[in-house]
């Protein structure tokens, strides 16, 4: 089994990478494969919005490096994704991935991603794990519309220091079991 861990936050050691790897080694550990993306430096544009994957045979026309983390996703067999929480919504770096996610609605084999596991790690300075709840479902309810089956979301809170996560072993623990759920 392999399992793609795809990192959002611009900060190098960030409370959601932290969780994100903690997840994949719990993962390694039951005997998937894992790879770790980190967009922060990629250069990923945003999606053109001129349906040219459509006569492109379902390809993006972008090349740019999202074609890296598409291949990375066609090999997967499950997918993490680890986001801060900014202005209550995802990153800007998670949220180029999803709107370029629209290229696979226009393959020729639409349900190429049927049955590949998906789950989410958020992190919030702020309290309240519902305060944002619903940054994390649309999300996921993008990546399940292509066929994704949800089976983890996580928010950790009150994370606005770096490496405040490394403190809190529940939290630690909850993304452990994250690891878990996306190799059953």
């Amino acid at each position: 089994m392999k399992i793609l861990g795809i990192n959002t936050s611009p900060r190098p050691e960030s409370n959601s990478k932290i969780a994100l790897k903690t997840a994949l080694d719990e993962a390694e550990a039951k005997g998937a494969n894992v790879k770790i993306i980190d967009t922060n430096k990629m250069k990923i544009a945003p999606c053109h919005g001129d349906n040219a994957c459509k006569t492109n045979g379902g390809k993006c026309v972008i090349d740019d490096e999202m074609q890296d983390i598409y291949d990375a996703i066609n090999e997967a067999d499950g997918v993490i994704l680890a986001t801060p929480i900014y202005w209550a919504d995802v990153s800007a770096q998670l949220k180029l991935i999803i709107d370029r996610m629209y290229a696979y609605y226009m393959m020729p084999s639409a349900d190429q991603l049927k049955g590949k596991k998906i789950g989410i790690i958020t992190s919030q300075g702020a309290p309240g794990e519902e305060t944002f709840v619903d940054a994390r479902v649309t999300a996921l309810k993008c990546f399940q519309s292509l066929g994704f089956e949800i089976v983890a979301d996580e928010g950790f809170t009150e994370n606005n220091e770096p490496g405040a996560i490394k403190d809190k072993p529940d939290d630690l623990k909850r993304a452990k079991a994250m690891g878990d759920k996306i190799v059953e």
